[in-house]
């Protein structure tokens, strides 16, 4: 039978490879590499706190991702290439995980250390702001507001189970303080937001070199007042970006498509040269 164009087409899609399946192939070796690594440790007993641990502390999976970035040579080029082919290609196509769209602009959060605002005196009101975290980030289980004027009288109380700036608007005692007062109330408000977001990449093109890792076109954020790991934004950042991508195909969130192969290619490469770390 001669050779047709359907069939030459159909042998070229048959050619194309399935980084999905290649990214879970990847991750269950990862995934055995974590477990053994945190074995008998009661306060990382699941995946998420493993990961965590993985984020923040030395281990081999983040010092070998740091040394990637800070080394020069072949393995670190090809490294950065695929960081900034990752960063490219979950810009081109949005993908969204638990906490909003996975992005390197803002997947790495984290609990704001300001929790509490102690009496900041302004033309005679004393302000005092306070916020209470419950287990999970994010997780507020109480907000609290009072104002007292110079003769420590009170102006204005409000508690909430939530930090939910719309609800404190709608507070019909807001509403009657003075325009400086409630504009105070919602700046210190704002200060308190539960939740710290980091972009990971630097976007001020003035930055001397050494505050930034060249990945291409992009400069990824390295920070110089810490010795210890001088990528740990980016470690944080790639190690939570892989862990969201897992968790898109593993629990049946994604539906495998040609978009999405782009993305999950370069995550699966770094995945690799990661493993080579674990090894």
């Amino acid at each position: 039978m001669p050779t047709t164009h359907e069939n030459i087409v159909g042998w070229i899609n048959k050619s194309d490879i399935d980084y999905t399946t290649y990214f879970i192939k990847a991750w269950i070796p990862f995934n055995a590499w974590y477990d053994l690594h945190y074995h008998n440790q009661p306060d990382k007993d699941s995946d998420r706190a493993k990961i965590n641990s993985i984020k923040s502390d030395p281990n081999p999976a983040r010092n070998g991702i740091n040394s990637y970035l800070e080394n020069e040579g072949q393995q670190s080029d090809e490294f950065r290439n695929y960081l900034a082919g990752l960063h490219h290609a979950l810009q081109q196509t949005q993908l969204d995980g638990n906490d909003g769209r996975i992005s390197f602009h803002e997947i790495v959060k984290e609990k704001n250390a300001m929790c509490e605002i102690a009496n900041e005196k302004i033309q005679g009101t004393s302000y005092y702001l306070k916020r209470d975290d419950g287990r999970f980030l994010g997780e507020v289980t109480r907000l609290q507001i009072n104002l007292k004027n110079k003769n420590n009288q009170g102006i204005f109380t409000y508690q909430h189970t939530a930090y939910d700036l719309a609800n404190l608007q709608e507070n019909r005692n807001y509403k009657l303080l003075t325009d400086p007062r409630r504009e105070n109330v919602r700046l210190f408000f704002e200060k308190l937001e539960p939740v710290v977001i980091i972009d990971a990449l630097e976007n001020n093109q003035q930055e001397s070199p050494k505050n930034y890792y060249q990945c291409d076109s992009y400069h990824f954020k390295r920070d110089v007042n810490n010795p210890n790991c001088f990528g740990h934004i980016v470690c944080r950042a790639l190690i939570e970006t892989l862990y969201q991508l897992r968790n898109q195909l593993f629990h049946g969130e994604l539906i495998p498509n040609q978009a999405v192969q782009p993305i999950y290619r370069n995550a699966y490469f770094l995945l690799k040269m990661i493993l080579e770390k674990v090894r």
